[in-house]
């Protein structure tokens, strides 16, 4: 991650104008440098302000931030510039499953066509719907099969309904599952490990097919705050990945959110820059999952 970020500001510096402030705002955004994420985006706007993927990058970060008002404000201008931008619909979808207006959630990731659907839109709106299922008094009329909101919704009142604070409690056996559509081979895991060494997320099989996750997260328990007192005893500020090439395989790390550590492995065979792209992948589907479930 520092190495894609040097480089995205190198990019940057030579060309101020360039659309790569959108890559560099977001690379910022995923290692956890919030406020230089945010000036990258907002002076990348002052020179681009028609860009609806940039306004989904600048939301992304004040969400991240905590700050839903202006995440809601950068994700409606991306929608006024595309109405048909998928992350901006998912944005919204998930603020308002925030602020407790799940009928509105599930109508705005509903207008994302199945075919322009990411598994991010699809997962999301499968929660939104399962949550509706799970309300008091509500039946199973409350989303009809083809996707499309009920003729005469219920509108719920922010005054007289609690706001509803997460996602639903994960199903166990699709936890397995949520790095699969980051990875591009069968040689590729990822884990999301605790601070104690326990999976959060993710799958690992040896090559006899057996689940060794456990196993490996037990071997990685603490490897977090090894490397953060390394670090510190070298004076080179925080760490943000480990990359290992052994005999066998390439294992990339990165601290995540919580304590959490992330670990994608691929064989020996798989490029570098192939290894570090898929810890990315994997690194925000972790972040959108703990947002969910935290």
């Amino acid at each position: 991650m520092p190495e894609e970020i040097r480089r995205l500001s190198d990019d940057l510096a030579r060309d101020p104008s360039s659309l790569v402030f959108m890559r560099l705002a977001d690379a910022l955004r995923r290692a956890g440098q919030l406020d230089v994420a945010l000036r990258v985006a907002v002076r990348g706007l002052d020179r681009h302000p028609y860009l609806p993927d940039a306004h989904d990058v600048l939301a992304r970060i004040h969400a991240d931030r905590g700050d839903l008002e202006r995440a809601s404000d950068e994700w409606e201008m991306a929608l006024r510039l595309d109405p048909s931008h998928a992350q901006a619909n998912l944005g919204l979808g998930f603020v308002e499953f925030r602020r407790g207006d799940l009928e509105s959630a599930e109508r705005r990731l509903s207008t994302v066509p199945p075919a322009e659907q990411t598994p991010g839109v699809a997962a999301a709106l499968a929660h939104v719907r399962s949550a509706l299922g799970a309300r008091p008094g509500n039946g199973a009329a409350v989303v009809v099969p083809n996707g499309s909101p009920p003729a005469e919704p219920v509108r719920t009142s922010p005054r007289s309904t609690p706001l509803v604070p997460e996602f639903p409690p994960p199903d166990p056996s699709r936890t397995k599952q949520l790095f699969d559509s980051a990875l591009d081979g069968s040689d590729q895991h990822a884990l999301l490990v605790d601070a104690d060494g326990l999976v959060l997320a993710g799958a690992y099989t040896d090559g006899s097919g057996n689940d060794i996750a456990d196993v490996i997260a037990a071997e990685l328990a603490g490897v977090s705050s090894e490397a953060e007192r390394a670090m510190r005893h070298l004076g080179l500020g925080a760490w943000a990945s480990l990359l290992v090439e052994a005999d066998e395989a390439i294992v990339a790390m990165t601290p995540a959110p919580n304590g959490s550590v992330l670990v994608v492995t691929a064989s020996r065979r798989t490029p570098v820059g192939l290894v570090r792209l898929l810890l990315d992948r994997a690194l925000g589907r972790a972040r959108d999952w703990l947002v969910r479930v935290s």
